[in-house]
């Protein structure tokens, strides 16, 4: 008989059995955590370590640059770590862009308005950075682009989409914006099969077992993708007899856990994307 899953996957995603002992480590484990809540950000690493502490998870976004937010994979914002920011964002990226211009005209943002948008806010962040959002808004203001209603956090998406910018450092308690190239150091290209690839092996390490339209729905990706992805890695997957897949030598459930505090679960809203 086929066992259920919910044990693996809560022992795959660190919520069963030992605790990791980093922000880092949370983010390798998981490979993106959910960030629209910076506070529920932080409570899906306490859930999942031991001794460690807001503080901790800052100084990771502010000093060691060892962690970031920024919008992947479905259109929200991920607490992810800086070394896996490149390859996840060439993957999501291109998926975004219909719907951010369309987004963008909706809120009455032409074309023309969207790239002087984008080129003020790389100058300023160059000439200034880092920046707040609220600072970041001024300077739009200032160039005369509309950020009234939705438009401002639309412009902010469009540059993360771009590559221009990512939520770096915290200032204060505000959690301040980055230029791409200043924080992480010039982007290399990266091989889209390869990636394809270690997309998969991660997603079912934090999250397995699942199925292809699992990881399709998690990664916001075509289901075509998330098929090449596991096929890439096929010789690693065992099949399982409830149509799921899991990696080869994953580790043996843990005993269930008691009840944990977690970050929120926020769906996805036009408040919150360009979708």
């Amino acid at each position: 008989m086929a066992r259920a899953p919910i044990a693996e996957r809560l022992t795959a995603q660190a919520l069963a059995g030992e605790p990791l002992g980093s922000p880092e480590a949370v983010a390798e484990r998981l490979l993106a955590v959910q960030g629209q809540d910076p506070r529920g950000a932080r409570l899906a690493v306490r859930a999942r370590t031991e001794g460690v502490t807001a503080a901790g998870v800052d100084r990771a976004l502010s000093e060691d640059r060892s962690l970031l937010i920024t919008w992947l994979n479905r259109g929200t914002l991920h607490l992810v770590r800086s070394e896996d920011y490149p390859w996840l964002h060439a993957l999501t990226a291109p998926t975004h862009f219909a719907g951010c211009r369309r987004r963008l005209q909706q809120e009455g943002i032409s074309e023309g308005a969207g790239e002087k948008a984008m080129r003020t806010i790389e100058s300023a962040l160059a000439e200034e950075g880092p920046l707040t959002g609220r600072d970041l808004r001024a300077r739009l203001d200032g160039a005369g682009v509309r950020t009234e209603g939705q438009a401002f956090i639309h412009l902010m998406f469009l540059a993360a989409a771009r590559g221009i910018l990512v939520r770096g450092p915290m200032l204060g308690k505000q959690h301040a914006y980055v230029l791409v190239r200043d924080w992480l150091g010039q982007q290399q290209p990266v091989d889209r099969e390869e990636a394809l690839a270690e997309l998969a092996r991660r997603y079912l390490v934090g999250h397995g077992p699942a199925d292809d339209r699992d990881l399709a729905r998690w990664a916001g990706l075509p289901l075509r993708d998330a098929r090449a992805g596991l096929r890439a890695i096929a010789s690693a997957l065992k099949q399982r007899e409830d149509g799921l897949v899991e990696l080869k030598g994953s580790p043996d459930p843990a005993p269930l856990p008691p009840p944990r505090l977690l970050g929120a679960a926020r769906k996805s809203s036009a408040r919150t994307k360009c979708w």
